[in-house]
């Protein structure tokens, strides 16, 4: 996703309400369990926690999108100080985005335009 040809710049001003955190990568060795499941967490690469059955898709120009991440369910993301409570929230620090689903990103691996991303909500 990084090495399009017709990458879009970064937005110039920060999102107001959540925290820009620094994001760090480390190795991760994802077994999938009997089920053909890896880990339910955070993770770039590996193999999807599919929460329903695996969900496939293809691109517009052709090619089989391929899964790149996952944010687990639940996740909670902390919150810029003064922001109003989300309501029904785990805490007053935090917001809870996707509805508490776990969200998986295929995207094209011919990386034939930027918005060839499909976002997949599971519960």
């Amino acid at each position: 996703m990084l090495l399009q040809r017709h990458a879009a710049l970064p937005v110039p001003e920060a999102e107001p309400s959540l925290c820009a955190l620094p994001l760090t990568l480390q190795p991760f060795v994802d077994t999938p369990n009997p089920r053909g499941l890896g880990a339910a967490t955070f993770k770039v690469g590996g193999t999807p926690s599919w929460a329903q059955d695996p969900e496939y898709y293809r691109c517009a120009c052709g090619a089989d999108l391929v899964y790149v991440c996952q944010v687990p369910e639940y996740m909670e993301f902390a919150v810029n100080p003064g922001q109003p409570e989300q309501p029904y929230s785990v805490g007053t620090d935090t917001y809870g985005l996707f509805l508490g689903n776990e969200v998986y990103l295929p995207a094209c691996p011919a990386h034939c335009d930027p918005a060839a991303v499909w976002p997949v909500n599971q519960n």
